[in-house]
């Protein structure tokens, strides 16, 4: 009998574990740069869109995410300021920004994205043209 109970503990153990683990798994962990910054001309809007992922463990972009995502200069090698919306909700797991744009011309800026609770990212670099 001791060993049924013994037996039936471990599995019922185990099959917790295994749940716990999956729902880790999927459990939003950090933000991605999807769509890169392209370079641009200064106090131009970085050409198209910015996308940033909400992903969980297995690097899937959460659809239910909604959490609010922010971008900031990350490098700046030309002293620049951001213009443009810094902070979107994410829609399905994905914040998208446009019209951002840089005033000072430089080679190597890097943006970075965050959210509150997530592992943040930051981008490739980029020029900026004068």
């Amino acid at each position: 009998m001791r060993l049924h109970v013994v037996l039936a503990l471990t599995t019922l153990a185990a099959l917790a574990c295994k749940d716990t683990q999956s729902s880790l798994a999927h459990t939003p962990i950090r933000v991605v740069f999807l769509t890169e910054p392209s370079d641009a001309a200064a106090n131009a809007p970085i050409a198209g869109s910015i996308d940033i992922g909400i992903v969980d463990g297995t690097g899937t972009v959460r659809n239910d995410a909604t959490a609010a995502v922010t971008i900031a200069i990350g490098t700046n090698p030309g002293g620049a300021t951001l213009s443009g919306t810094s902070s979107v909700n994410a829609v399905n797991g994905i914040a998208s920004f446009t019209g951002l744009s840089l005033d000072k011309a430089g080679t190597g800026y890097t943006l970075v994205a965050g959210s509150a609770g997530l592992t943040p990212d930051t981008s490739r670099t980029f020029t900026v043209a004068p």
